[in-house]
């Protein structure tokens, strides 16, 4: 389906509401997106739990049968050869796991600007990253994947064109993730490249978490923006404490999904001795107060790839290494990542046995760490998926003596809606 192209100024609004509405996605704070089996209200492990019961009865075998978020039974009768994902997380997972040649649609140039050899794929959503089912159904797929993100009225009406989809929970934390990435590969057939790309992924958290485990953890501000930010249970505050960070607005946002302000005098009280950036809209506001913070004043703001820190997939350790990297140089730059012990990737016929935790406890928690979509719906994809968040803007807002990392989408909360469309404005302004 051809898409008529927008004037540049709708096209930026348009971007920075999709990179919004993406990053409520990952934090469940777009309950209209919501899978049936994982509510926008339901707790981090009633999710992490619904994640680990889906790959625990999966098989790597066809036919095969998987209750998916939705509550449905999906079947896939043999391994599928045409894959389309609704999602830029989805596409990171696919890329992540060898399976991009089997990828016959995507998010087309919708914050997968990372990924290669992406010509020729059918693109499936509209610039505020809404499903063109059309476009689904024209490529088709042998298997539809929808991150938590995709509406469920989306997925029905794939349904009801005949597509097999599969609608994924929410990942709450980075081992949900790493699960996630396990159970793409059993349901699309790449389950032993995606073993090894979930154990890389575990291995290399956990040398992040080894290497800052006996630092003095700084004072951190997480900018989504308009000064708005992430509360110590939600998937940013979890990579920012498994990062070696303490979180200054922790207790003190009140929201239901974690994201919100802080006041002058918290700002103030709490003094953030570093400043992470989510991408380039999350500028951080030019007041006295943040003026004011040791970390304004001696420059240690470093800017996460939104791509990587919003949409969950094996990406989410980048974004997590960068804030390590700042918060803990000696410590991080002591780690010799090409040296790192893998743990033992699951196999078909043993899955992960933490993803499936006793009946009598619950899931330990991930040192803190919460994720797509972060979401209940951040893919943003924002995987609250996240996901993404719009292209980089000139910055305005944003203080002296900034580290950047790449940039792509990011994800927030439906507060993070407010928080980007204010970044944007304030950036227009400037231009």
């Amino acid at each position: 389906m051809q898409r008529a192209a927008a004037p540049d100024g709708m096209r930026d609004a348009t971007a920075v509401v999709g990179a919004a509405l993406l990053v409520l996605a990952a934090v469940g704070a777009v309950p209209a997106a919501a899978g049936a089996g994982a509510p926008a209200s339901a707790s981090d492990t009633e999710a992490g739990a619904a994640i680990a019961g889906s790959l625990a009865n999966t098989h790597c075998t066809y036919p095969t049968t998987v209750t998916d978020a939705t509550g449905t039974e999906v079947r896939i009768d043999e391994e599928p050869d045409r894959l389309a994902a609704l999602a830029p997380s989805a596409a990171q997972i696919l890329w992540g796991i060898g399976a991009e040649e089997e990828a016959v649609a995507i998010p087309q140039d919708y914050y997968i600007g990372y990924l290669n050899d992406t010509e020729g794929k059918t693109d499936v959503v509209n610039d505020d990253g809404s499903i063109v089912t059309e476009a689904v159904v024209g490529a088709q797929p042998d298997l539809v994947l929808a991150p938590n993100v995709v509406p469920n009225e989306t997925v029905q009406t794939l349904r009801d064109s005949g597509l097999t989809v599969y609608k994924f929970e929410a990942a709450t934390d980075l081992e949900d993730v790493a699960a996630k990435i396990e159970l793409y590969g059993q349901l699309t057939g790449n389950y032993e490249a995606a073993g090894r790309t979930s154990a890389e992924m575990r291995g290399q958290v956990q040398a992040v978490r080894d290497a800052v485990s006996d630092a003095e953890n700084p004072r951190v501000f997480f900018s989504l923006g308009g000064g708005y930010t992430a509360g110590e249970d939600t998937f940013v505050g979890q990579i920012v404490a498994a990062a070696g960070g303490d979180n200054v607005a922790a207790g003190e946002i009140n929201t239901s999904n974690g994201y919100g302000t802080l006041s002058n005098e918290i700002v103030t009280e709490r003094d953030p001795e570093w400043i992470v950036q989510n991408g380039p809209f999350g500028a951080v506001p030019n007041t006295p107060a943040f003026n004011g913070t040791t970390a304004v004043q001696e420059g240690n703001v470093v800017q996460v790839d939104r791509n990587f820190m919003t949409q969950n997939g094996p990406k989410n350790v980048e974004a997590l290494k960068t804030i390590a990297a700042a918060l803990h140089p000696e410590a991080y730059e002591a780690v010799d990542f090409s040296a790192v012990e893998t743990p033992q990737p699951a196999t078909c016929s043993t899955p992960t046995p933490t993803l499936a935790p006793p009946t009598d406890s619950t899931p330990e928690s991930e040192g803190g760490m919460d994720t797509d979509e972060t979401a209940t719906t951040m893919d943003a994809d924002s995987t609250a998926t996240p996901t993404p968040t719009a292209e980089s803007e000139n910055g305005a807002g944003s203080p002296v003596g900034t580290t950047t990392s790449g940039d792509g989408p990011g994800f927030g909360a439906v507060t993070a809606l407010v928080a980007l469309l204010a970044g944007a404005l304030v950036a227009r302004r400037n231009r």
